[in-house]
């Protein structure tokens, strides 16, 4: 029995260190801002001849204070705001807050990142970079992703 430990380690090892192989492929589309992490960040193709085109993600702000999203900007864009809309009704908020260690999805259902002014019609598969403004915690460049759906 005693000449199985070495096998049972080495076996458990695998099993907890291999999923971190793979992070190289995950951490492709997610960023960092000091304590401020953002995950993939995506578009739905927009239907033909509409020039609004929201933008989802995640961002966890991991600090002990509460972080906003203060602007965001695009170079293949006229204008970028922040969009709530429930229902019928949208409202276009100043900024987004980040609670401490709660996750904050940016989704069509709550706030999100609104594109208007499109210098191009993005398909499926085009990317595009969005500048995220966390006001004195910094800026940090993200490579939207025009998808049919969220994930990979």
């Amino acid at each position: 029995m005693t000449d199985r430990w070495p096998s049972i380690l080495l076996v458990a090892m695998v099993c907890l260190f291999l999923p971190l192989a793979t992070i190289g492929e995950a951490s492709a589309h997610s960023y960092k801002l000091g304590s401020i992490a953002i995950g993939h960040v995506w578009a739905p193709v927009p239907p033909e001849g509409v020039d609004g085109l929201p933008v989802y993600g995640a961002i966890l702000n991991q600090g002990a204070d509460t972080v906003s999203l203060v602007d965001a900007e695009s170079p293949v864009a006229g204008e970028v705001r922040f969009r709530l809309k429930v229902g019928d009704k949208e409202t276009w908020p100043l900024s987004i807050s980040l609670v401490p260690n709660k996750p904050l999805g940016l989704a069509e259902w709550r706030e999100h990142i609104w594109v208007t002014g499109l210098k191009t019609s993005p398909a499926a598969g085009d990317t595009f970079e969005l500048v995220l403004d966390f006001g004195d915690k910094g800026k940090v460049t993200t490579m939207v992703i025009v998808e049919d759906e969220a994930g990979h």
